[in-house]
């Protein structure tokens, strides 16, 4: 974990999220991300409030599993 997602996940605890079910991974890509329990969503007010504090972008991905329902998680530059 760099500086930046360890200050990404203070914040996120600061908002009472949970910060043992964050995750941070890489994709086959190389694009950072980070997923929050079983692919759960967080609020968007959550996600504007690493944008201020991070300086960072962050995109929503999200789709839809027939067997789970909706997944979620959130892309962001490293």
């Amino acid at each position: 974990m760099n500086p930046i997602e360890h200050k990404m996940l203070l914040l996120l605890g600061m908002n009472g999220i949970d910060k043992r079910k964050i995750s941070f991974k890489t994709s086959s890509a190389g694009d950072r991300f980070f997923s929050y329990g079983y692919w759960n969503p967080i609020k968007i007010s959550d996600v504007e409030y690493l944008k201020e504090h991070c300086e960072l972008e962050i995109e929503e991905i999200s789709w839809f599993d027939n067997d789970f329902g909706w997944q979620y998680y959130y892309r962001f530059d490293s």
